[in-house]
């Protein structure tokens, strides 16, 4: 993406220094490392991954393709501040999906053949978002990954398995698990692919919805010590504070590198591939997002599934963003 094109996105103020006026862009014609290379003080990488084909081939409702590009945009929209740089951030652009996107157009789930082209489009771009992922954490900066379905976890953990040398722990604000034991690659089963791969060392999630969890799931929850499932029932109950939860998932997880994931699906009210009207509420999961960017390792954050709708009604977007300036603030806030 150029910096005309973020020029042209950003809303000027008199007064005001937004984002999009101090974001980096990557230097006309300069390859990912390359660009990077040029911009030694931009430590968080903006990726985005306009697609939700893996949803599509999990039932779920599509629509968060448009999250990426609505989340972009009330990013830039925010102030430039001294605990929120913009010349600590460098938008890289998008991951190339749109080919892919016009293949699926007209594919139907239902049918076992439209099925296999769906996972195997669904495969194809997670070899994109590893390679982007990779190449990121390779020059040293943190991906930030606007999604987008959750299938794109699966490429953002091999991406930081093949740039670290080793498999990374993960942390995700989810209301499901995602460790789908089914064939093929979608939305439902990131995690137990990464698992079986060897790219994801320690994996807890936060929020899960325990009348949706599978008897499967629930018993490798239970079963696996690098395992971790923390249900929304469980804060409900008074069994564990939010903030008990938290430490808990940090424990789990450990002291190595880490990903952190937050699904939108896990905050109620929000339209998102798989919405709920019972969930953490927005201030929560914000608080979570910022207590686990400062007690993780946290190499990459990965934001997803949330639908915007027309000038993002929904608020996923600018929610998604406020995510997003969570985690750098408290990233930047270890470093001082």
């Amino acid at each position: 993406m150029t910096a005309d094109a973020v020029r042209a996105m950003t809303h000027r103020r008199e007064g005001e220094r937004k984002l999009g006026e101090a974001i980096r862009t990557l230097p006309a014609g300069a390859g990912l490392q390359e660009g990077l290379r040029s911009l030694p003080e931009a430590g968080f990488a903006i990726l985005l991954v306009p697609s939700d084909l893996g949803v599509r081939a999990n039932g779920g409702r599509p629509g968060a393709a448009s999250l990426p590009q609505a989340a972009l945009r009330r990013l830039l929209a925010m102030q430039d501040t001294p605990g929120l740089p913009g010349e600590r951030l460098v938008l890289v652009g998008e991951v190339a999906v749109h080919e892919l996107m016009q293949q699926a157009v007209g594919l139907d789930a239902n049918r076992p053949g439209d099925l296999a082209r769906l996972h195997a489009l669904v495969a194809e771009i997670d070899g994109r978002v590893s390679w982007a992922v990779q190449s990121i954490a390779r020059a040293g900066r943190i991906p930030v990954v606007l999604g987008g379905g959750h299938e794109n976890a699966f490429g953002v953990l091999a991406g930081l398995h093949a740039a670290l040398g080793v498999a990374p722990g993960c942390a995700n604000l989810d209301a499901h698990a995602d460790l789908r034991s089914d064939e093929g690659r979608h939305s439902g089963n990131p995690f137990s692919k990464a698992l079986a791969g060897g790219h994801l060392a320690r994996y807890g999630v936060l929020g899960l919805h325990e009348p949706f969890l599978n008897a499967h799931m629930a018993e490798r929850l239970h079963r696996e010590e690098r395992l971790l499932g923390l249900t929304l029932e469980s804060l409900l109950r008074g069994e564990q504070t939010l903030q008990d939860a938290c430490a808990r998932l940090l424990h789990h997880v450990g002291t190595g590198p880490a990903a952190l994931e937050v699904d939108l699906d896990a905050v109620a009210g929000v339209p998102a591939s798989a919405a709920t009207p019972s969930g953490l509420d927005a201030q929560q999961l914000r608080s979570c997002v910022h207590t686990l960017a400062r007690g993780l390792d946290a190499r990459s954050l990965h934001v997803c599934e949330g639908i915007p709708g027309d000038g993002d009604a929904s608020g996923a977007g600018k929610l998604a963003a406020l995510v997003v300036c969570d985690f750098v603030k408290a990233r930047l806030g270890l470093a001082k």
